[in-house]
């Protein structure tokens, strides 16, 4: 299992430090990177989001409700929950509210769930894999942009904001998609490499950037980036873990969900704050630190739970 895990969460850091090394070497500059992040959110990033949610199957969305539900409250749940913390308690900014409430949320589970969730529930993997990406692509991201959206024009008003904001891909794209999918429309895989061959670079593209990101800002390990980190990794887990066993849920629902929210944060958190020019340096170091971190905390879980 330790080799399964490594080779799941291995790629991320391994591509991180090829970012690393291309800015240390000089052969990309910061402003590049930017330029690779505007590719992402306007081609590769919705096309790839289109394309994943056109290929799942509407029976797939209701073939297990228990599962999708605790997904929801956790990744959904879990995301308001941190960016009311964040911004009305704590007083944050907004952008910054929704980056961290992105760390602690969201999830890497469409590039480490097929090696980490296929290897433990063969049969299943599928399932948790989408529901997961719809919950991303769907709810948090376009909910993310339209925040991050208003903050960046915060002298126009809201409804001029959600419009700008509608207007991106990375929005109307997945909404879009799941629309069709539960009107009952699906691409066949032949039809779907037409969003995939761009779509597909989407995370090694993030994450080569994060990592001239990452190096250009110096990677740091600040508070909140182990609130986020420690948030994300082990207080999300324990919190749903907790809920679940009150609720008397099922064995297997209960390790499938808990394995599918204990998956590391996603590179979305790094993608906007760079496109967005915001907490890139935390959000960058918050990746890195949640990878490394998730072999211990996701190794911890499978042991305890005899998974």
């Amino acid at each position: 299992m330790a080799e399964t895990l490594i080779s799941a969460l291995l790629p991320i850091v391994v591509t991180l430090f090829i970012g690393c090394f291309a800015a240390w070497h000089k052969d990309f500059t910061e402003q590049q990177a930017d330029g690779i992040n505007k590719l992402v959110m306007t081609y590769t990033l919705p096309l790839s989001l289109f394309g994943g949610i056109m290929t799942t199957p509407r029976a797939t969305i209701f073939s297990h409700l228990a599962v999708a539900g605790w997904l929801l409250l956790a990744m959904v749940g879990g995301y308001l929950a941190a960016l009311f913390i964040a911004h009305f308690i704590l007083h944050q900014d907004i952008a910054i509210s929704t980056l961290r409430s992105l760390a602690v949320a969201s999830s890497a589970v469409p590039f480490v769930g097929p090696t980490i969730l296929g290897s433990l529930f063969p049969t299943q993997s599928a399932l948790l894999i989408s529901l997961g990406a719809l919950i991303i692509n769907v709810i948090q991201v376009p909910i993310s942009v339209i925040l991050l959206s208003g903050s960046a024009h915060e002298q126009a008003s809201i409804g001029e904001n959600l419009l700008a904001a509608v207007k991106k891909p990375v929005v109307w794209a997945p909404i879009l998609a799941f629309i069709i999918v539960l009107c009952g429309g699906q691409l066949s895989p032949a039809w779907a490499k037409n969003f995939t061959v761009l779509g597909s670079a989407t995370g090694g593209l993030a994450l080569f950037a994060s990592g001239v990101i990452l190096f250009s800002r110096k990677p740091i390990l600040s508070l909140p980036v182990w609130i986020n980190t420690l948030s994300k990794n082990i207080f999300l887990p324990l919190i749903m873990f907790g809920l679940m066993v009150w609720a008397h849920t099922p064995t297997h629902i209960l390790n499938m969900s808990l394995m599918a929210i204990s998956i590391p944060t996603g590179a979305i958190g790094t993608i906007l704050a760079s496109q967005y020019h915001k907490a890139e340096q935390e959000m960058a170091s918050s990746l890195f630190l949640s990878t490394v971190l998730s072999v211990f905390t996701m190794g911890f879980i499978i042991i305890m739970r005899n998974i």
